[in-house]
């Protein structure tokens, strides 16, 4: 997802993190044009980084974790806790696509959750820009309202002063799109191709 808004939607920028926000929460890392997985290709599992002043019990056995407080799961279970038909993130878009206000007061809400941890995230990469994935992107003006409120209030000046925060422009068909770039990319790479044909031409 993550190469495909870089390549297709954002094909100027060289730094980039894609934030998808659907039961869980996730982060990739796209530097200087490559995609970064991290020594164990665990990197950008921010979903349970500690959000401040939060205690919600995480399926990880930890509290206040940002999936917990902000995840799509979560908001449909306290949606569901105020007695409305909720049980997923699908469920939260189409609460807040009908205007009900606690549901657009959860999302925004989760967005400066998401923001909070994404500002530390910003100063210390200093993307050029950040994009919204996932099923709550749906709603991506109230969720986007919160996450910028907060990345720029505590983010440094200097590593937001050219850092643009945008809605995910390929949408559905991002994974589909990433998939592609990586089979051309890695598997059918001009140096992939070479070493395949010197393995299949050696006696």
């Amino acid at each position: 997802m993550a190469l495909a808004e870089q390549r297709r939607a954002f094909p100027n920028t060289r730094f980039l993190l894609y934030i998808k926000v659907g039961t869980g929460i996730g982060c990739d890392i796209v530097a200087d044009g490559r995609l970064h997985r991290g020594a164990q290709g665990s990197a950008g599992d921010i979903g349970h980084i500690k959000v401040s002043d939060q205690e919600d019990p995480c399926r990880c056995g930890n509290f206040g974790c940002l999936e917990a407080v902000a995840g799509g799961a979560a908001i449909a279970a306290r949606l569901a806790g105020l007695g409305l038909d909720a049980a997923s993130g699908s469920d939260v878009v189409r609460l807040v696509k009908s205007g009900n206000r606690d549901a657009l007061r959860m999302v925004r809400e989760a967005g400066r959750a998401v923001g909070e941890v994404l500002a530390g995230l910003v100063n210390f990469f200093n993307p050029d820009t950040v994009v919204l994935g996932g099923a709550l992107a749906a709603v991506h003006d109230q969720l986007l309202a919160g996450v910028r409120e907060a990345v720029y209030r505590r983010s440094h000046p200097l590593a937001t002063h050219v850092l643009r925060i945008e809605p995910s422009r390929t949408g559905e068909n991002a994974a589909a799109f990433g998939a592609g770039i990586l089979a051309i990319e890695h598997a059918l790479s001009p140096a992939q191709v070479d070493r395949q044909l010197a393995r299949d031409l050696t006696p």
